[in-house]
C-alpha cells in the first residue's frame, strides 16, 4: 500500500495507513475501553468526566485534564438548564460520531469532501419512562440523522451516508449491547 504524505479531510494519509497497517500486523490494539465518570449535583445536575482510556495495547495518558460536562433538565422537566440533558447527549454523540467516520473513512479513501453539516432529530414519550403507559417506549422511537454534504456528486453522497453508518455509536444503537449495571 502506498503511503502519502498528504491530508484529505484534516486527517494524514501516511497516520491512516499507518494506523491500518500496525492493526493489521498486531490486531489487539484495535482493543479499546473508554470510560466515563459522574457524580450527582442535586436535582436533575448530574457532572460527568471524561479522562483516560485504554487503547493501542495501553493506558493512555495523553489527557492532562479530564473533560467536565454539565447534565441537566430544562425546567419543563424539572431541571435547571445547567447543561443539555442525557437524550441530546446521545443525540450529539451519535451526530459527530457518525460525521467523523464519515470524513475519516473517506479521507482513507481518497475522497475530499467540500463541507459537512447535519442534524438530528429524535422522539421520546415520557409516559413510558414515568410507567403511566405500559405500551408505551421508555426509548426513542425514532431518530432522524439529515446530513448536508458539499463539494461531491450525488453517487458518492451515498457512499458517505454508507460509511458514516460504520459509526460505533450507531452500530451501538441499532444492535442489542449487553450493558451491565452493578454496584460499587
Amino acid at each position: 500500500m502506498e503511503v502519502l504524505n498528504e491530508t484529505v479531510n484534516g486527517f494524514p494519509q501516511d497516520s491512516i495507513f499507518g494506523t491500518v497497517n500496525a492493526i493489521q500486523e498486531n490486531p489487539k490494539i484495535s482493543q479499546f475501553e473508554l470510560r466515563a465518570t459522574n457524580t450527582w449535583m442535586g436535582g436533575a445536575h448530574n457532572r460527568s468526566y471524561i479522562q483516560g482510556f485504554y487503547g493501542a495495547c495501553q493506558e493512555d495518558t495523553s489527557r492532562t485534564e479530564p473533560f467536565i460536562y454539565d447534565h441537566d433538565e430544562p425546567p419543563v422537566l424539572l431541571g435547571n438548564n445547567k447543561g443539555a440533558n442525557p437524550g441530546e447527549i446521545l443525540l450529539y454523540g451519535l451526530l459527530s460520531c457518525m460525521t467523523t467516520a464519515m470524513v475519516l473513512l473517506a479521507a482513507a479513501r481518497g475522497i475530499e469532501i467540500g463541507g459537512v453539516s447535519s442534524k438530528i432529530e429524535g422522539d421520546v414519550d415520557l409516559k413510558g419512562f414515568l410507567g403511566l403507559d405500559a405500551n408505551t417506549k421508555k426509548e426513542f422511537s425514532q431518530l432522524r440523522v439529515t446530513f448536508d454534504i458539499e463539494g461531491v456528486d450525488n453517487e458518492t453522497k451515498k457512499e458517505l451516508i454508507t460509511l458514516a453508518k460504520q459509526s460505533p455509536v450507531f452500530n451501538s444503537l441499532i444492535n442489542p449491547v449487553d450493558v451491565q449495571v452493578n454496584l460499587a
